[in-house]
């Protein structure tokens, strides 16, 4: 199974965490094309799920640049990771764990041809842990014991957000490129709007850089 087509925007200018989560936001909200971004960070951040209470990630973290995800799951940390997100508007027709075993599966044969002895979990590991890349769920990417891919997804009618990263590895610089062509049938590359910049801009502000927000739990 693949997509159909994709779009792919390899972003080459490190952002903050609030201008990161800020981005993909403004891509779900005003683009009708289906598109992967992968992204850089300007300085160490980390990004934890809707639901989190944003003190117990400060305690653990208060030199990091700090940010609640739309998106659910975990901690995560940032910086050094392939950080990526993918939006599909008005296809909603699979479920969100068709769409993780999709994507995992195919970062799986990628990182593979890279080398790497990667495996995909067919369980989710036992134990309570905040941190996302200390517990495996179904379909996550391994090596060993360790987990070095996962994702989060939000959905509604108009579409799907997931927002994945890959840790503990190296991938090479035509990562992003290669994965949206074999993630679909047709890829092709993406471009940054001005509405989107410009929604990226007040979203940063009035969303994701308030505290507001970031510590609204």
């Amino acid at each position: 199974m693949k997509l159909t087509s994709l779009y792919f925007f390899d972003d080459a200018e490190p952002r903050s965490a609030a201008q990161n989560m800020a981005l993909d936001e403004a891509l779900f909200l005003h683009t009708t094309l289906p598109v992967i971004r992968s992204y850089r960070w300007v300085r160490p951040a980390v990004s934890f799920g809707y639901f989190l209470p944003w003190g117990s990630v400060f305690e653990r973290f208060p030199d990091r640049d700090l940010v609640r995800r739309w998106t659910g799951g975990g901690i995560v940390e940032h910086g050094n990771d392939f950080t990526y997100s993918i939006v599909l508007r008005d296809r909603i027709a699979s479920s969100s764990e068709e769409l993780y075993r999709l994507v995992h599966s195919t970062l799986a044969r990628l990182l593979r041809n890279c080398g790497y002895p990667v495996e995909i979990s067919e369980t989710t590991a036992q134990g309570e842990s905040d941190s996302c890349f200390e517990k495996p769920v179904r379909f996550d990417l391994k090596i060993g014991r360790e987990k070095i891919a996962g994702a989060a997804i939000r959905r509604n009618r108009s579409g799907v957000l997931l927002q994945g990263s890959i840790q503990r590895l190296e991938v090479p610089s035509y990562f992003a490129e290669t994965f949206a062509s074999v993630l679909s049938e047709h890829a092709e590359e993406f471009t940054l709007s001005e509405p989107i910049m410009e929604s990226t801009e007040r979203i940063t502000n009035e969303k994701y850089g308030a505290a507001e927000w970031t510590r609204r739990f």
